[in-house]
């Protein structure tokens, strides 16, 4: 359709019109397609660097038989009951239309995609609308309830602005709008409105069908590189794939690094324009709703993973040979030391075994009768804590435990009993993802990630997913299979959310009621293990229902569906009040998860430093979500200083504060605990947190808050790094950060954004020296 298609003396087509269709883009948002003199795309289109196409068909309304009332069964009959028809549902939606039109000609993109999301306070079923009340109650979210001091978000849904509310206005909110009684939003990873999911599939296919005309030279080509292999960012990794659409890309798409390179291939629609570069003789940067990032990483930095694998298969040893190797490796006295140690410091907080197991192993007249792999992994993994023990703190000096060797027994003897079902292979399984890395300044391989959803799948063979409690078995083994679906559970969770990988396990496939303290074996004849377990299992349930939560915060915010759905400041607030209520729910089962950080003794402390860690993990994931829309070219300057704008931004600063000041808390006697694999992921969580912020800071002062947070920061985890492997990656990643320049972090915040303009300030490129 050419320009010439619109009537003379007109600045856009009409929206709806049938002889002035809109553009593509244009009508997937629902606003007026605007066009300026002769140009041959609208202005939307313009500004986001494409052409306006025509090649999505016009959708029919679908009409549905007249009840004996004469109203429709459907849409129409809820129009009525709001007192208008199709008319007046039009007559808004231009007025919507008009409203994003006005924000596309003063620059504010993202505003105008924050506003194409029109009835996220509808009903699931589309048969009830919320009342003002209950729309107020759901901005109310309780952040102030945390350990540190945070305001409440406002208690009047008014006070967000018309365009943080996915198209409703004031007035469609007032006390005299003709709604039905309260009701309340299901949490549901589904968005309450069906229509939004077609206007996605919409814009997707337009964008799909443009592409498939473009082609890009080899030099763009993801899989060709030699040495380099790919992975794909999700959109709950620990990179953040909001805080990478702010990088400085080169020519080729590439924002290079030591050893790790991000590649983009999809940018953020929402992004300024300035950003987009193109290369000479393609086409621009094509833009979706979300971003898509890959890791470009140089296979030398798994080459220890590549080593282990070949010496794992190179002795072509049988599992009696392992046997025979792993009674040379460890003698019988100083195995029951192991084993001792790892029932003490290692099975109360990860209690895949049953006590019957570790006795058999303990005894050296029954040992040979455990599992050869299942008896090397223990023994791996009580090698960390010899200095405990004063006969193997001594031999130490002379006589090291050769963990490598046992972890290599422990992988071959997995592979051997994975042709069998039993639950000491899933025990076994569960072992292995604690294992630590061969690199603790690099991320695991694709085969770790493999190796979770492994378990999962030994889980449901084993039946592991239903209810055991009323089968005719004995109580140990109920208490066991219990104990191991709720481990495989957690560990799958956490290890989907860190390594940015959708869950495996759905709500409807599994049906294993939570753990008691009834379910963990206690009677132990040592003392000390016996108290240590006692101490451990409050902590245990705690974090298995942490779990659940870490659950339902990945299928609300990061999912693709719920991702695309939940565009709008107003959707995104609507999902993260009912979790915010179970996080403060959760935080009330032990005392000292509800106490400020200062006010713990030194045992509280030390007890919920990984729970407190893992928390503040999920806040950070719930802020992330919330920061989406909020970029500072689609925030006018008058919002900054408004409800709940303002809320958001100075609760992340106090949450990335307590984040950093707990790590730095953290002391030596800490170091020694037995913390989960997937901790030195978390950590990382804070700097993607603090650089994100700081990226979208919207002031001056909001900048250099940041900027002096992200410094002391970085000095934490360079000191801890000294006596914590875990927080290796961490530090490594921030400072490869600083290294390359903060600038070219923040760049995509545009040059008139307060980020950038405080490193122009500073005159240099913000190395942070």
């Amino acid at each position: 359709m050419s320009p010439e298609a619109v009537a003379e003396g007109s600045t856009g087509r009409r929206y709806r019109s049938k002889k002035q269709r809109p553009c593509d883009l244009c009508r997937s948002r629902k606003i007026q397609c605007k066009l300026q003199g002769n140009e041959a795309a609208c202005e939307l289109c313009r500004k986001l660097g494409r052409q306006c196409t025509f090649v999505i068909a016009p959708l029919r309304r679908k009409y549905r038989p007249r009840l004996e009332n004469g109203s429709a069964d459907g849409e129409g009959g809820r129009l009525e009951q709001h007192g208008g028809g199709a008319q007046d549902g039009e007559a808004q939606q231009d007025q919507s239309g008009a409203a994003a039109e006005g924000a596309a000609a003063n620059g504010d993109d993202s505003i105008m995609a924050m506003d194409t999301a029109p009835l996220w306070l509808q009903m699931a079923d589309s048969e009830q609308t919320l009342s003002p009340q209950t729309a107020a109650n759901i901005m109310s979210i309780n952040w102030g309830s945390m350990d540190f001091s945070m305001g409440a978000l406002p208690s009047d849904v008014q006070h967000l602005p018309p365009n943080e509310l996915g198209g409703f206005t004031a007035n469609s909110l007032s006390p005299t709008s003709n709604v039905p009684h309260p009701v309340h939003l299901p949490v549901s990873s589904e968005s309450p409105n069906s229509s939004h999911r077609g206007d996605n599939a919409i814009a997707s296919n337009a964008r799909r069908s443009v592409s498939q005309s473009q082609d890009w030279s080899g030099n763009f080509s993801l899989d060709s590189k030699e040495g380099c292999s790919n992975v794909f960012v999700g959109l709950s990794s620990e990179f953040d794939p909001s805080l990478l659409r702010h990088y400085f890309y080169n020519m080729y798409d590439i924002y290079p690094m030591f050893r790790l390179h991000v590649r983009k291939l999809v940018d953020d629609e929402k992004m300024p324009a300035h950003d987009r570069g193109t290369v000479a003789g393609h086409p621009p940067m094509p833009t979706a709703p979300l971003p898509v990032q890959f890791l470009l990483v140089d296979d030398n930095v798994w080459k220890e993973e590549e080593k282990a694998t070949e010496r794992l298969f190179s002795s072509n040893a049988t599992e009696a040979d392992d046997a025979v190797q792993l009674n040379q490796l460890v003698p019988a006295d100083h195995g029951a030391r192991l084993v001792k140690l790892y029932s003490q410091f290692v099975h109360p907080g990860c209690p895949v075994l049953s006590l019957s197991q570790l006795s058999q192993m303990f005894d050296p007249e029954t040992r040979a009768a455990s599992p050869v792999g299942l008896r090397s992994a223990v023994y791996a993994l009580a090698a960390p804590f010899t200095f405990l023990d004063d006969e193997l703190s001594v031999s130490k000096g002379y006589l090291q435990v050769p963990a490598e060797d046992l972890w290599a027994i422990a992988h071959r003897s997995y592979h051997r009993a994975a042709r069998s079902s039993h639950l000491s292979l899933l025990q076994l399984c569960l072992l292995l993802l604690q294992m630590p890395p061969h690199s603790f300044v690099a991320a695991e391989p694709p085969a770790f990630w493999a190796l979770a959803c492994s378990a999962l799948a030994i889980a449901e063979t084993l039946g592991l997913t239903i209810e055991p409690s009323d089968w005719r078995l004995p109580r140990k083994e109920v208490m066991l299979r219990r104990r191991l679906w709720w481990v495989t559970y957690t560990v799958h969770t956490w290890l989907a959310l860190v390594c940015g990988q959708p869950s495996h396990i759905h709500d409807g496939n599994w049906d294993v009621s939570r753990l008691t303290a009834n379910d963990f074996e206690k009677d132990h004849p040592d003392p000390d293990i016996q108290n240590a377990i006692l101490q451990q299992i409050p902590i245990c349930l705690a974090q298995y229902e942490l779990s659940t939560i870490a659950a339902d915060v990945l299928k609300e915010f990061y999912t693709l569906r719920a991702s695309r759905e939940s565009l709008t400041l107003g959707a995104l607030l609507n999902r993260a009040q009912p979790l915010r209520t179970r996080i403060e729910t959760w935080r009330q089962t032990l005392s000292f998860l509800s106490k400020p950080a200062s006010e713990l003794t030194e045992e509280e402390f030390e007890k919920g430093a990984a729970l407190r860690l893992s928390h503040l993990t999920l806040e950070i994931l719930i802020f992330r979500a919330l920061l989406r829309p909020l970029l500072p070219h689609a925030i006018p300057a008058a919002e900054n200083s408004k409800e709940p704008i303002s809320t958001i931004f100075e609760n992340c600063f106090t949450c990335a504060k307590v984040a950093t000041e707990i790590v730095s808390s953290l002391r030596a006697k800490h170091f020694a605990n037995f913390w989960p694999h997937y901790t030195r992921y978390q950590l990382c969580y804070i700097s993607t947190f603090v650089l994100l912020n700081l990226a979208q800071s919207t002031t001056n002062e909001m900048a250099v808050k940041y900027r002096a947070l992200l410094g002391k920061w970085r000095d934490t985890l360079r000191i801890q790094a000294q006596a914590w492997p875990l927080a290796r990656l961490a530090a490594m990643r921030l400072d490869a950060i600083f290294w390359k320049g903060l600038s070219s972090v923040v760049h995509g915040a545009g040059p008139d954004s307060p980020a950038v303009m405080l490193f122009k300030e500073n005159g240099s490129k913000g190395s942070g020296e």
